[in-house]
């Protein structure tokens, strides 16, 4: 009893305590309570000023295919291009060196791959909030759809078979299981014909916007397979011209990111454009299938010594010789996300698949005569001469040339060596980099990134389905 007593009489001079402590610090809460209440007002986030700027981030989002994919500019344009030709290792991080070599372990933990996928999550979450509160927005809502297939495009294209496509609605999570790349395609050509759907108008966003769809949508239906005269007859010089542009953009007065691939080359030099032969201890090794981007002096792919720029640009590992692109020589350049040179070189593969060779070199020839610009660079003039191949394995070498030096650093090098194998039957060996690599051993024999480790934590995803182009 005396114990409860006791209680009680501490419990009442506690209270008394705490009176006179809020009536002598009332007067600060009241000057350092915040205007806004600490909980969001549901009318602020369910509002068409608030979906329209849900749509604007998500499509800045997009832009980290190319820019800033996990805080420090490393992203799948730049690091696809390695596992291609197109670039290779000046640093000296073993993961970016292992990208370089091809040996694409679930441990690396350079590419973004979650922030990746978030991307699909902030298209989603536009679009259900467009659809709700500016449904009449037929072009905004597009743009989401054709963003939303773009990005499982891309990891189709680029990941191993096994890519679990989970989502978010309404709070409720729903964990996918791993898909094949097929799958993922198939996912991103509904999503795509969603978009076309709505691009139907004349505004000036549908405008903008439906081109550049019929042109993911004609790459879709070329990675699946099998459809190219349908891809080729989506995108016609009357419904794209070889001028038109999608293109990713950045700004230093907005505080946006920069130009990834300026940043990784040109700035803090972790990569160097790449060309068909090396210098190992003093002697040439020629690099068996890769392209000469910097020897073939090719106006399409300017390049530049280090040495030779000014500032002179050193490599982050102090000893590869880098070569910069000065294809996007400026840290906001915009990139073409998709372009009527894209257009134009759908049509040149369908027909050669059509095993109409005079055709598909016509429209080679063409794009050589009216150098379309990419971003906002022009290439010097070339020649027009190129040559009917003689033959399917000519024909074949000549598109896929040409089409590197016109898609250079756009992020479809190392998917069309992928389809090289999967389409046109050739072996890893006869299409990847392969032999002695610069800094050690021998290049790997992997042809896709794997899905990282860390995803392993959903558990209906089990790690790649296998490593098949």
């Amino acid at each position: 009893m005396t114990k409860i007593l006791n209680r009680a009489r501490w419990a009442a001079v506690a209270v008394a305590v705490a009176v006179v402590a809020v009536a002598c610090t009332d007067w600060k809460n009241q000057l350092l309570e915040p205007q806004n209440p600490g909980l969001i007002d549901p009318t602020a986030v369910g509002s068409p000023s608030a979906a329209f700027a849900l749509k604007v981030g998500a499509m800045g989002r997009l832009r980290f295919l190319l820019n800033n994919c996990n805080g420090n500019s490393e992203c799948l344009w730049q690091e696809s291009g390695m596992v291609a030709d197109e670039f290779k290792n000046s640093d000296f991080q073993p993961d970016r060196q292992d990208i370089d070599q091809r040996n694409l372990k679930s441990t690396n933990t350079i590419l973004g791959y979650t922030e990746i996928t978030q991307i699909r999550g902030f298209e989603r979450d536009a679009i259900v909030q467009m659809r709700t509160f500016l449904p009449q927005n037929g072009g905004d809502i597009g743009e989401l759809y054709m963003a939303l297939a773009f990005v499982e495009m891309s990891l189709a294209e680029n990941y191993c078979n096994g890519i679990p496509l989970g989502h978010t609605e309404a709070g409720v999570v729903t964990l996918g299981p791993g898909l094949t790349n097929q799958q993922v395609y198939d996912s991103a050509l509904t999503h795509i014909d969603s978009a076309l759907a709505f691009l139907t108008g004349s505004d000036t966003t549908t405008l903008r916007v439906k081109p550049a769809a019929l042109i993911v949508k004609a790459r879709i239906l070329i990675d699946k397979g099998g459809q190219t005269a349908a891809a080729a007859a989506l995108v016609p010089t009357a419904a794209i011209p070889s001028t038109y542009q999608y293109l990713f953009t950045s700004s230093a007065a907005l505080n946006t990111d920069d130009n990834g691939l300026w940043v990784l080359n040109n700035s803090v030099a972790r990569i160097s454009v790449a060309d068909s032969f090396d210098i190992v201890g003093g002697q040439v090794n020629v690099i068996k299938n890769a392209l000469p981007f910097i020897s073939a002096n090719d106006p399409r792919v300017p390049t530049l010594s280090g040495n030779s720029a000014t500032p002179k640009v050193q490599p982050e590992d102090g000893l590869t010789p880098l070569w910069i692109q000065r294809l996007f020589p400026n840290r906001d350049d915009p990139v073409p996300m998709v372009s009527g040179i894209d257009a134009r070189l759908i049509e040149a593969e369908a027909r050669l698949v059509a095993a109409d060779y005079a055709g598909m070199t016509a429209i080679l020839n063409q794009l050589r005569t009216d150098r379309p610009t990419i971003g906002t660079f022009r290439p010097a003039a070339m020649a027009a001469n190129l040559a009917v191949p003689a033959s399917k394995t000519a024909a074949e070498d000549l598109f896929f040339r040409e089409k590197a030096f016109w898609t250079f650093a756009r992020g479809q090098r190392m998917s069309d060596l992928r389809r090289l194998i999967r389409q046109y039957g050739r072996t890893q060996d006869k299409v990847f980099p392969t032999g002695v690599y610069f800094k050690g051993g021998v290049y790997g024999s992997d042809v896709n990134f794997a899905i990282p480790d860390a995803e392993l934590l959903n558990p209906n995803f089990k790690g790649c389905i296998d490593r098949n182009a």
